[in-house]
C-alpha cells in the first residue's frame, strides 16, 4: 500500500481508520474485575465472534516501506519492544496508522526486579517506571503491555523465594498495576515463559489464575505457543480455560523461534489448528503476534506470505 495524501484519497484513508478503530474497539478495553474471582469470564462457545488478525514484533525504527508491505500481505498490527518516550511513541503511532495498522502491544521490561522487592523504596521505583511505560502505551494507543513477573535473570534473593511467596507478591503487584493500566485504557498482560527462561508462572492457566486472584481492572493473560508447546498439556484447552482473560497471543513454532508451517508444530495437542480451535471457542478477536523469524537463509518476503496463507488454512480447519 502506498501512502496517500489526505485530500487526494480521503475515502480510502477513512476506510483504513475504520478498520483500525474496529480492531482497537474490540481489544483495547481493559479487563474488569468481577468481585467473584473472574467467574463470569468463562463464556461458552463464541466462535461466531472470533477473528484472525495478524501482528508482528518489530523495532520502533521500522521503515514506512516495511509497514506498507505488512499491510499489503495481511497484517493488522505491530508489536514493539520499547516505543521510547511519549513523543517518539506518538510519532510511531502516526506512521503506523498511516500504513493502515495499529500498535497492539509492547513489553513492559525493566520493573520486574524492583516490583518483587520487599524494600519500599525499590518497589516504588518499579511502580514509577511501570506508570511511565503505561503513559507511553497510552500515547501510542497500545492496549496490551506484556509483563513477566519473574525471569531467570532475577536476583538470587528472589530466585530463592518459595513459590507461595512469589505468588502472593505477584498478586500484590497486579493489584497495584491493574488499576493504573485501566485508568490509561490499557492492560497488563501476564506472559508465561518456558522452563530455562523462568521457573515461576510457566503455564497459561497459572497466568489466568493470578489474574483471577488479583481481581482488578486491567490485568489479563497471554499465550505464547512457543512456550505453550513445552509447558501446557494441550494448547486448545489452555486457551479455552482462559476465556476473556486472554488478551494477546504470540504465535510461533514449537521447534524454535521460526515461522509456523505444516512441518514445525510440536507434539499431538499442539498443532496450529488446535491453537485456533481454542481461540475460536472463546471468541478471540485480538491479534496473533509473530515473535519469530524465518531462520536459516530464508527470504522473509517469500516465507511470510506463505506462513500467513498456511495459518489462514488452519483457522478455516479449526
Amino acid at each position: 500500500m502506498k501512502r496517500r495524501e489526505f485530500f487526494a484519497a480521503a475515502a480510502a484513508v477513512g476506510a483504513v481508520a475504520a478498520t483500525s478503530s474496529s480492531l482497537s474497539a474490540q481489544t483495547e478495553r481493559p479487563v474488569r474485575g468481577t468481585g467473584q474471582r473472574g467467574a463470569a469470564r468463562f463464556p461458552g462457545d463464541r466462535r461466531a465472534e472470533a477473528q484472525l488478525r495478524f501482528c508482528r514484533v518489530v523495532g520502533r525504527n521500522i521503515s514506512d516501506e516495511e509497514l506498507r508491505w505488512m499491510k499489503e500481505i495481511g497484517f493488522d498490527a505491530i508489536e514493539v519492544g520499547d516505543p521510547g518516550n511519549v513523543e517518539s511513541a506518538t510519532n510511531l503511532r502516526r506512521r503506523v496508522e498511516d500504513a493502515g495498522l495499529i500498535i497492539a502491544s509492547m513489553y513492559m521490561g525493566g520493573p520486574e526486579h524492583p516490583l518483587m522487592s520487599e524494600d519500599a523504596a525499590e518497589r516504588q521505583r518499579g511502580l514509577d517506571y511501570a506508570k511511565a511505560k503505561m503513559e507511553t502505551a497510552a500515547a501510542a494507543g497500545i492496549y496490551s503491555i506484556v509483563y513477566v513477573p519473574v525471569r531467570g535473570s532475577q536476583p538470587e534473593a528472589i530466585r530463592n523465594l518459595p513459590e507461595r511467596v512469589l505468588w502472593e507478591r505477584t498478586v500484590r503487584v497486579l493489584r497495584d498495576l491493574g488499576p493504573m493500566a485501566a485508568e490509561l485504557n490499557t492492560n497488563v498482560v501476564l506472559e508465561p515463559l518456558r522452563r530455562g527462561e523462568a521457573w515461576f508462572m510457566r503455564q497459561v492457566t497459572q497466568a489466568v489464575r493470578l489474574a483471577q486472584e488479583a481481581d482488578v481492572p486491567g490485568v489479563a493473560a497471554l499465550g505464547d505457543t512457543y512456550h505453550m508447546y513445552t509447558e501446557d498439556a494441550n494448547s486448545m484447552a489452555a486457551f479455552m480455560s482462559g476465556g476473556d482473560y486472554i488478551k494477546h497471543v504470540h504465535i510461533g513454532s514449537g521447534r524454535g523461534r521460526v515461522l509456523p508451517n505444516a512441518e514445525n508444530h510440536s507434539t499431538p495437542g499442539h498443532t496450529h489448528t488446535e491453537v485456533f480451535r481454542g481461540l475460536k471457542f472463546i471468541g478471540y478477536a485480538g491479534v496473533c503476534s509473530f515473535e519469530c523469524g524465518v531462520g536459516g537463509s530464508g527470504d522473509i518476503r517469500v516465507e511470510m506470505p506463505r506462513c500467513l496463507d498456511y495459518l489462514r488454512q488452519c483457522w478455516e480447519e479449526a
